[in-house]
């Protein structure tokens, strides 16, 4: 499945098309091996299998386990379908390299689809009920605040389970500044660069949930990534100062590991403080 293919199916699940899915889902797995596991064909048919309630989901909504960059609880979505703010950051969106494998996508492809609907978001709901206790979680890992009545969903499971530290970065600021409700004192916003509605960033950086900007700076290609190399942080520092941030903490590519107080963009006490990381 190519990329254009994946938008196409995400965008049915977006919207709560099953019918365009399971066209697309047929059509996958039509021009693949339902046997051979790990495949798109294999995942395709596990999905559609869901959708026609014939087995369970073939996901879990939470990833419980994390890895290396990110050792906390997560939650995902497709980007770009779900992301009404992006603008620029399409071009460098890390989330579309996870899609080189079929397990990521079908399992934010599910949560996507599952967000769309009042039915899907109580089966999240429930999810959600059952996290561990007092584990720090990450709110979209991957895609964004599809809307306002997500904004309202999220703030309300978040408010429920006041012994979970939740972080997470947004360029959906017309759907934050929409929302009318009590903000949870339990989640902390950076605020990302790359959207389409930077006229609202100073109004954004008001709500009493941001904690900061979490920025983008340009360095040479060569460098990106190497987060322990020292020409890295030289870059980026120079990078950032170039584009007038003064007060900046460089990205350290692993969130588990950046300080040794905690995650810095999930920590109350680092507001105001920017974080860069670098890219090309």
């Amino acid at each position: 499945m190519d990329k254009a293919q994946g938008i196409k199916l995400g965008y049915a699940a977006a919207s709560a098309d099953v019918a365009q899915m399971r066209a697309l889902l047929s059509a996958l797995i039509a021009d693949g091996d339902v046997k051979r596991r790990g495949t798109w064909a294999y995942f395709a048919n596990k999905t559609l299998a869901y959708l026609d309630n014939k087995a369970p989901s073939p996901f879990s909504i939470w990833n419980l386990k994390g890895n290396i960059k990110l050792p906390f609880a997560a939650f995902s979505a497709l980007p770009q379908v779900t992301c009404g703010g992006a603008g620029d950051c399409l071009k460098w969106c890390y989330s579309f390299k996870s899609w080189r494998y079929p397990a990521p996508y079908f399992r934010q492809l599910v949560n996507t689809l599952l967000m769309a609907t009042p039915h899907g978001r109580d089966v999240i709901a429930t999810a959600t009920a059952k996290l561990p206790q007092d584990i720090a979680i990450r709110l979209y890992v991957d895609g964004d605040f599809a809307d306002v009545s997500q904004v309202n969903f999220w703030m309300e499971q978040i408010a429920k389970r006041p012994d979970l530290s939740v972080y997470g970065y947004s360029k959906s600021w017309r759907e934050l500044l929409a929302y009318d409700g009590v903000w949870p004192s339990n989640y902390l916003l950076n605020l990302s660069n790359g959207g389409n509605a930077e006229h609202l960033r100073d109004a954004v950086a008001k709500l009493p949930i941001a904690r900061g900007d979490f920025l983008t700076v340009d360095i040479d290609s060569k460098l990106a990534g190497k987060y322990d190399d020292k020409a890295y942080k030289s870059a980026v520092r120079a990078s950032a100062k170039k584009a007038g941030i003064d007060k900046a903490f460089v990205c350290a590519g692993k969130c588990g590991a950046c300080t040794k107080t905690g995650h810095f963009c999930g920590r109350s006490d680092t507001r105001g403080v920017a974080v860069v990381i670098g890219v090309h």
